[in-house]
């Protein structure tokens, strides 16, 4: 199975063009955001991060960085390492196909849609350096449009094989592992106050020889609207990969338990049918995990899962609006 022998049979008009690895025209709204997001993890040494860059170019600032999360501390101040940026210029020009942002990201699209040479050092530091490649395994699979959270906004998620070396405080670190990203581009309000809805995104991938996945899935939920604090959530998006055949999910159950210590996700199981009616019963256990809260949290959870018998790994990303997560911590203490 390779990239090139899977097809979307599915939302025609979104599938991914040469032009959406650059920037996007936008609107006149000051909350008008694009995104890139890459993904990567080191199971051996259940370790996995980020290198996420977030542009606002009718305020002309980015944000982002890059971090490392594993077993043990969760706060960002106790990471291998987290730096991450709210306000700085952005680059001028600006060409998402080769740049390098002031937060110390930086990417190469080798192959639109497909091949992305990533890397990342801030100013100089030798504290935190990643050289890794992202190699497509699936087309660029498009978010269902209107779906929570992506609303008013185009979403494409991807699986790919990761591949290269971080170094740590010296120490080189060898990435080979499959992973995901994604980009999106459109309005982004601000999500405040205790009436905003939580949502949760997890993916995983069963590596196979050469990092293709024989199975693989990406699965966003929401609790019910009426109770927002529900560990029982339902789907939102999504798409299962078996078999060389990548169809759109048509239904998903996700059940919650947490780590009383911190509240984040200690296990989920889940539960999906695709279109085709294919099914996969899926059981993550927590690796490590980080929390990042700004207007809201987003508690990032490494896992290993269980995926119809077989090892997977990927992450999980579980939002909350910050005050409702105070207030539900609180009542638990």
């Amino acid at each position: 199975m390779t990239a090139s022998s899977i097809t979307i049979p599915f939302d025609e008009a979104l599938h991914f063009a040469a032009h959406d690895d650059q920037m996007h025209p936008h609107g006149p709204q000051a909350d008008w955001t694009e995104t890139m997001w890459f993904s990567f993890n080191v199971p051996e040494r259940s370790l996995a991060g980020w290198l996420y860059v977030q542009t606002r170019p009718n305020i002309g600032t980015s944000a982002g960085g890059a971090f490392l999360y594993g077993p043990g501390d969760w706060a960002p101040w106790e990471l291998p390492f987290y730096n991450y940026f709210d306000h700085q210029s952005m680059p001028d020009p600006l060409d998402l196909r080769d740049v390098q942002f002031m937060n110390g990201v930086s990417c190469k699209v080798l192959e639109p849609g497909m091949k992305y040479r990533l890397g990342y050092r801030f100013r100089d530091s030798d504290e935190f350096v990643a050289d890794l490649l992202f190699e497509g395994l699936t087309p660029p699979v498009p978010h269902v449009h209107g779906a929570p959270p992506f609303t008013g906004s185009s979403h494409y998620d991807q699986h790919g094989h990761v591949t290269g070396d971080l170094w740590l405080k010296g120490e080189r670190i060898p990435v080979d592992c499959v992973a995901v990203r994604d980009r999106s581009w459109g309005r982004r309000p601000e999500l405040v106050g205790l009436g905003a809805r939580r949502l949760s995104y997890v993916f995983g991938a069963v590596p196979h020889v050469d990092g293709q996945p024989d199975d693989a899935f990406l699965v966003f939920c929401q609790p019910p609207a009426d109770d927002q604090e529900a560990e029982v959530e339902t789907l939102s998006s999504g798409y299962l990969l078996r078999d060389g055949q990548l169809r759109r999910l048509a239904s998903a159950t996700r059940v919650n338990t947490r780590d009383a210590a911190t509240g984040g996700i200690q296990s989920i199981v889940v539960d999906i049918t695709d279109t085709d009616g294919r099914t996969a019963h899926i059981v993550g256990e927590a690796r490590g995990r980080m929390m990042l809260a700004k207007n809201s949290l987003c508690i990032n959870t490494f896992l290993r899962f269980d995926l119809d018998g077989r090892e997977a790994f990927g992450e999980d990303q579980d939002v909350w609006p910050v005050m409702r997560f105070r207030n539900r911590r609180r009542a638990a203490r």
